[in-house]
Formats: C-alpha cells, structure tokens, sequence
C-alpha cells in the first residue's frame, strides 16, 4: 500500500514541467529526488532529478539540490572529488545555511579523508556566525583541534575556542571552554587561567563535561594545591545523575582523602559506600577493597573485612581481585587459624602485576601447609619474613625496571624550550631484507614478532641474575618471556656483522629505525594481565581526557587489540663477578654520524652528546640500581637460609618469579658494545597470543605477534652489503605509496672487510 502511494507521488509530480513555473518545476524535482534517495535507494535516479535543477529555477532549491548530490557521492559512492565538486557550486547567496554546511562537509573531507589540514582549515574558515551559528560554533572548534592536535599551536587554537560562545551552540561551548582549560592546566601549567575556563561550563550546558570540569578542579585543588577542602567542594558538586562514572571516581576521591589525609575512617566508609557497580565496576571493586581494609586494620573486625574482600569480584578487576583472595587467605590461616579454609583462598591468586609477590608468597605458603612437619605457628613464625622480604624484592625489581624504560619525552634530554630532537627518539631493530620484505608486502603484511626467550642463541640469557642471586630458572614452567632486540645504534657495522645476514653475507641485512609510535609508557602491559595464570604448574578532546581522569585510580579500559602497545627499556650490563655495571645508549660515532647527517659541525655536536650524557644521569642510575640488587641480594639471602623454607624443593624457582620483569633486561657485560634495548612481554604458555608452529620445520619457535610496521619507519639503513635489488623493491614500494611521510633509505658506508 505504502509503495503505491509513493509511486502515486512520483507520478503527480513527474507532470510538473517548466512551464508550470521554474520554482514549482524545482520543487517538483527536489521532492523526486528525495523520494528516490529516502525512499527507493535508487541513488542514480534521485541524481538525474537533483541535476535537472538549474540555480535559474530557484536558488534554495538548486542548493539543497547539489548538497544533496554531494552527500550521495560522499557516504554512499564514497567518491571524494565528485562530492567536492558539488559542494563547491553552492555559494552563499544561494542559500547561506546550506553554503556553511557545505563548507563544513568540504573541510571534514580534508581533514579526514584527505589528511590536508591547510585546505581543511581554509573552508572551516569560510563559515561565519551568520551563515549558521551552530555550524559556525563546530567549524571553530574543529579548527582549534586542529592546531592543537596536529599543529602543537596552542596560542592559536585557544584563539579559535575563545570564538565560540554560549548563544552559538551550549554543547560545544562547554567543550571548548573544558579543552581551553586542559591546554593551561596541562600544557601552560597555569591552574588558575584553568581553572577560571572550568568555572566558566555550567550544569545546563551539559551535564557531564560539567561533571569532568568539576572533578578536575578538585584535583587541581587535591593535587597542586593541597587544599583538600576546596578539592571536597567540587568533588561534592558531581552527582550520579551528570555522569555515574565520574561521580563514582569523586566519591572515591573524597573517601580518600578523609582515609589518608584526614583519618576519617567512617567518614571515609560513607564515601566508598555510595559506590555502587552499576556506577562503574571497577571503581566499586576498588571501594570495597579499601573498605575491606579499614575494617582489617583500623577497627579489627575481621568478619566485616571479610564481607567487603569477598564483594571484590574477579568479573570487573581481576588484579584487586586476587589481592583480596590473598588477604582472605591471610585471616583465614593467620586470624582463624583454618588452614584448609584459607588453601582455596590462596589457590585462587595468580601471577599478576598487582599481586606478583602475593602470588610467590601463598605458593610458599601452600607448600608449608602441605608440609606435614611445619605447623601453623611455625608458619606465623616465618610470615613477615616470607610476606615482607618477596614484597620488598618485587617493589625493588619493578623500582629498576622502571628506571630502564625509554620515555622518549620531548625533554627528557634538555629542560630548556629549543628544537633540539631527543636522541633516543628512534631506535633499530636489524634483521634480514627477506623479513623485512614480509613485514612491508602486499596488503595483509606479517606482524612484528616477539620470539620467546627459550630458543635465544646465547645460552646466559635470562641468567645472567638469577645465577648471582643463587636461585635459579625452570625450563619446564609455564611462565614464558617473548621478547624483541633493538639497538640505540642505527647504522653499526658491529651489528650489521652479527644480525639480519644473508646466504651467509656479512653485512647484507637491514636496519630498520622505528619512530616512539611504535612503543607504549605503560610498563604494567609487559606482563600479559589477562592470561598468565600458573596456579597449578610451577613445580608448575573530552573523550580522550576521560583517560587521564582515570589513570587517577589505575584504571584500565578495554581495548580491542590482542596486545597493548609495549614500553621498551634499555638492557643493562652486568658482570656477576665484579658487579661491573653500565647501561645502553648511544655510542658516540653512532651520534657523530647522525649529527653530521644533519649538517652539524663537530663543536655543535659534543655540545649535544654533553646535553645527553648529562640527561641520562648514567653515574646516578648505576650507583641506584647497585644498591637496589644488593638489597635483594640480601632479602633473598635471608629467605634461602631459613630453615623451614629450605625444605622446600622448589623454593629458588618460585623465588625467581620475584625478578622475572627484571631478568631479561640484564645481560652479560661483554655484550655492552651492542647497546641494546628491548620489547618484553610475560605470559602463561596457553596464551591465546602466542603463534602456534604451521609446520614441522617452525616448530623450533614460538612467538607473540605484535602489529604491523609501515607506519612507524622513519628510516632503513641497508647494510654495507645488501644487495642493490632490495633498495630498488623499497624505493618502489615506498613511492607507489605516496603517503605524506617520507621514509628515508640510506646506504651504510661502513667499511666492511
């Protein structure tokens, strides 16, 4: 029925003709071609009826007319330059709300199909206030993002959000005055000019970006200005209503304050009661944990504490959840005295970030339960020590690792505002032109690949510290480390000699210099937090700021990738013998080389390796990290002369875990010349990541595929003797891309003998 009254319409219409009148004909005209687009889908004839409307017959319609056309061959042809050309015949006289959404549409083209930010900006600026207020608002604001995201010009970018006011559009006002106020609290650091463009978004403009203002207002307060009373204000102002996650993290906020500021335990209670999961999940696991601790240790009731550990569900935070699991254990075999009750507690907990040391110590402790000669009261006897001395190793392993990462920050080389680059922006991985060719070929490359540890050709790897810490590793658990090999030195003729040969050809590899993209800061990702589990086996814009709200609490979103991006951290060099240590980094030809590249003269050039060494704080860190594995030395010492631990048979190997982060990041000093950084990542062998062998040949490895390269080269180095063919098939590839970011290729002139 519907389709004969629409096919009535089409033909009632259809007998309209010019001599009815131009504006009648174009409106005749316009309806048909809306009634093919809307209706029938039939785009073609929807475009024939569109194009028989002449600016002549009537200029709204001939407007509406093109816009229309340029939509069709915008989202359903997806043809571009067809779509701009119809969007250009519209001018301002003709219809100006329509010329400023065509504007608008021409300039999102740019930006984001075309990635040209000047054309982009020159039609967002074609658009003013009244053409159309709204859209006016919008054009601005994408205008500022674009020089603050893509062109770091943030004087300019405040100018185009100061441009929008409330009467244009109160959803983007807000916006604007919230990212006006994140360029001074984070770039500019001046809270108050940030905290004025917070004061300035109200409730009725909308109510969650007033929530996100309100919340970062009590941190600029909690945070910078330790007025924590100010900071409860605004906490305060955030109801469930304006946004529940944020309300949820406030609350949280406030009971942490009056927990460790103000020790205000029932205050403290209230807050983290408000919580609920339907809030946010993780934040309440959260809550209830802290709860479970109050009660624990502030007012020594154990059952309520257990009530609250036990609402903490591995569901919604896995890390805090075994956490809870090992305290559950604590009270259960320590305060009970019910060993059996507290072995299923421990059985839950596995080898986590949060909870690696409670991991080793319910291991230790299930094995002193199985102990038919060691009582409970000999357990409690070695409970501090045990608890103690693992928290305080994997606190001191995490402390070193954590000083070996590459942050590859703007001024992490130089606190003054000057263009010098960061020598460690870029680092190499050398390898075979063949696997280079598999990484870059056709339209479904291979991956980036981190091997595992088991199958690297020197034999010390991975031993280097558990040998001089007198424990040792076990071939045979289930705890595997994957990792990738990258050197500070990108154009070595050491490494050329060593890495990346082939048929046999010393030097015939590549180098490949990947740009800071390719590597992420968050050093909890370099242990897989979803799948390690080896219970049974040891003997077995507003959007993008609600993630720096978040990381208040530790808060990990989801994310769709197999694999996080990965922190890489420079090795260390260590001698067991003479406790000789020195860490990665440039070597200074390899500077001198790049430097000289860049058109530096020499004088310029030790200014700037002066700059670097000073930066790296080499002498500091050393002399630190010295201390740190004495300490360990020690604590590990005093855990494998006790005698009730030493009648455990796997003792050292569970021990081991305490430095795994750490392991694969020291190597033997008489490989310091490599200078070599790498990429790691721990996990459970029944990670659903790791690679199975395809055939009988590959079965001699296992690896972690990690992403695809292109888009993070900076430049290739070919080594002294890589064939000329493998530079022409990458000219050729990189050329027909005719992407907008030139990856260079540079011959190495090493002299190779």
């Amino acid at each position: 029925m519907a389709d004969d009254k629409v096919n009535k319409q089409i033909e009632e219409l259809s007998k309209i003709s010019r001599d009815d009148g131009k504006e009648k004909y174009a409106k005749a005209q316009f309806e048909l071609g809306l009634i093919y687009e809307d209706k029938k889908h039939d785009y073609d004839k929807a475009e024939e009826h569109y194009l028989n409307i002449f600016r002549e017959d009537a200029t709204k319609f001939f407007a509406n007319a093109q816009f229309n056309l340029a939509i069709i061959y915008q989202e359903k042809k997806q043809d571009y330059d067809k779509a701009e050309l119809f969007y250009s015949n519209i001018t301002k006289e003709d219809e100006p709300s329509i010329y400023a959404k065509a504007q608008f549409n021409l300039a999102f083209i740019y930006q984001e199909k075309k990635q040209d930010y000047d054309k982009a900006e020159l039609f967002y600026s074609n658009i003013t206030k009244e053409d159309e207020p709204s859209i006016y608002a919008i054009a601005q604001y994408k205008l500022a993002l674009i020089y603050e995201e893509k062109k770091q010009d943030y004087d300019k970018a405040e100018l185009f959000y100061s441009n929008i006011t409330r009467e244009d559009e109160p959803y983007i006002y807000a916006k604007a005055q919230f990212n006006l106020a994140i360029i001074y609290q984070v770039i500019k650091q001046d809270y108050d000019k940030a905290e004025l463009f917070y004061f300035n978004i109200t409730k009725e403009d909308e109510p969650s970006i007033y929530a996100i203002a309100q919340f970062s207002l009590a941190l600029i307060y909690e945070e910078k200005k330790q007025d924590y009373d100010k900071a409860e204000l605004f906490y305060s102002n955030i109801t469930k209503e304006d946004e529940p996650f944020i309300y949820a993290i406030a609350q949280f906020n406030l009971a942490i304050i009056y927990q460790e500021k103000k020790q205000d335990y029932d205050k403290a209670e209230l807050f983290y009661s408000n919580i609920t999961r339907e809030d946010e999940p993780k934040i309440y696991a959260f809550a209830q944990y802290n709860l479970a601790l109050i009660y624990k240790k502030e007012k020594n009731d154990d059952d309520e504490a257990i009530k609250f550990f036990s609402n903490v569900s591995h569901e919604y935070d896995s890390e805090y959840y075994y956490l809870a699991q090992f305290e559950l254990g604590n009270i259960y075999l320590f305060k009970k005295q019910l060993p059996e009750e507290s072995i299923k507690f421990y059985k839950q907990i596995k080898y986590r970030n949060l909870a690696a040391d409670n991991y080793i110590s319910a291991q230790i402790i299930l094995e002193l339960i199985n102990q038919k000669s060691c009582s409970i009261s000999k357990i409690k006897d070695e409970k501090e020590l045990l608890i103690n001395n693992i928290e305080k190793i994997c606190h001191l392993s995490q402390k070193i690792k954590n000083s070996l990462i590459i942050s590859f920050k703007k001024k992490s080389f130089s606190n003054e505002e000057t263009n010098t680059k960061n020598p460690e922006r870029r680092v190499a991985h050398y390898t075979r032109p063949g696997v280079l060719f598999n990484l870059l070929k056709g339209k479904n490359p291979s991956k980036f690949r981190l091997n595992i540890v088991d199958f690297m050709n020197d034999p010390s790897e991975n031993q280097v510290l558990t040998q001089w810490l007198n424990i040792t590793t076990n071939p045979d658990n289930e705890i595997k480390t994957f990792l990738a090999s990258f050197s500070f030195n990108h154009n070595s003729l050491n490494q050329f000699r060593l890495y990346g040969n082939e048929e046999n050809i010393l030097g015939s590899g590549v180098s490949i210099a990947f740009n800071q993209n390719f590597f992420g800061q968050n050093t909890e990702r370099s242990i897989n937090m979803d799948n390690i589990n080896i219970m049974n086996h040891f003997s077995n814009s507003i959007s993008e700021n609600k993630d720096l709200i978040s990381s208040q609490v530790n808060i990990e979103n989801n994310i769709e990738e197999n694999i996080y991006p990965l922190s890489i951290y420079r090795c260390l060099y260590f001698d067991p013998k003479t406790e000789y240590i020195s860490l990665a980094k440039r070597n200074k030809q390899s500077f001198y080389l790049e430097m000289y590249y860049e058109k530096k003269d020499t004088e310029e050039i030790d200014q700037e390796w002066e700059k670097y060494i000073e930066a790296l704080e080499e002498e500091h860190k050393i002399k630190t990290i010295r201390h740190q594995l004495r300490e360990i030395k020690d604590l590990m010492q005093d855990l494998l002369k006790n005698e009730e631990l030493n009648k455990l048979s796997n003792l050292k190997q569970l021990l081991s875990l305490a430095v795994l982060p750490i392991s694969c990041l020291i190597k033997h000093a008489a490989f310091e010349d490599e200078d070599e950084c790498r990429m790691i990542y721990i996990t459970h062998i029944a990670d659903k990541n790791i690679v199975e062998p395809t055939d009988y040949q590959a079965a001699n490895n296992l690896y972690i595929e990690y992403k695809e390269i292109e888009d993070y080269i900076d430049k290739i180095y070919l080594g002294p003797q890589c064939k000329m063919q493998h530079k022409l098939w990458l000219q050729n590839h990189f050329k027909k891309k005719q992407t907008e970011k030139e990856i260079k290729l540079i011959k190495s002139e090493m002299p190779l003998r």
